[in-house]
């Protein structure tokens, strides 16, 4: 892998640049990343889902950019068609986040408002024996007994519906300085509405989908324009890997 700006470097390593990345925490809150991959057309799924756009060296910036957070943070509906995991760590990513002032591996945050979710999804029904729960963060008005049949810790918030500002108070409040969002779309969306975007992390592939897949953010009706600064990219097999942080 190359870097390409902002100094070109023949070979580097994503997971010694990602997790060394300044990320101050904002006041009141943890430091939100959005990670996302999209084709050159702006598709952000195959026949559903994500993993048919990327390769291993999407794999090695993904695994970077988890590295680097505190929580790993998703919305019920891409938890549900991606079949989420817990984050599990090599002995490799385990001693880079160790250097970094991290445990051995992030959290999982599953944001509903129904409360219904799968139980089935794998982070629920196959987390391993030495993992913490993952944690589902929703309102009052989720179906309490959907909940019930996760094996989660519940974060209910102070309001009908899990707002993103108060999502991100819930896992400051739980620990969390570096949060990383990994959708979905309409997610996105909302995080971007209520300005809580600070650095994207944006893999590009060099495809052509077509169809009506969801951009990386999935609002219909428009919103705010807010520009970014590109602080790295970088470029495997074809592969963009861009950097980008709050203007």
């Amino acid at each position: 892998m190359q870097q390409l700006f902002p100094i070109p470097i023949d070979a580097v390593d994503p997971l010694e640049i990602y997790p060394a990345d300044a990320r101050p925490r904002p006041p009141g809150r943890p430091w939100l990343m959005v990670n996302m991959i999209a084709s050159v057309d702006g598709a952000t799924a195959v026949d559903g889902v994500s993993g048919g756009l990327g390769g291993p060296a999407d794999k090695a910036v993904f695994r970077a950019v988890r590295a680097s957070c505190d929580t790993v943070l998703v919305a019920s509906a891409t938890a549900i068609a991606e079949r989420y995991r817990m984050p599990v760590t090599s002995p490799e990513v385990t001693a880079r986040r160790a250097e970094t002032g991290r445990p051995p591996a992030p959290g999982l945050a599953v944001v509903t408002a129904s409360g219904r979710i799968d139980p089935t999804v794998p982070a629920f029904a196959e987390r391993p024996d030495d993992a913490d729960r993952p944690l589902v963060i929703t309102g009052a008005d989720a179906d309490e007994a959907a909940l019930a049949e996760l094996d989660a810790d519940i974060v209910r918030v102070g309001a009908p519906t899990p707002e993103p500002g108060l999502v991100l108070a819930a896992l400051a409040d739980r620990g969390a300085a570096v949060v990383l969002a990994e959708g979905g779309p309409s997610f996105n969306a909302r995080l971007h509405a209520a300005d809580l975007i600070d650095e994207l992390c944006l893999s590009l592939s060099p495809s052509l989908v077509g169809g009506s897949s969801s951009r990386i953010l999935g609002d219909a009706n428009g919103g705010d324009l807010r520009h970014l600064r590109l602080a790295r990219l970088l470029e495997a097999d074809g592969l963009l890997f861009a950097r980008y942080l709050r203007a």
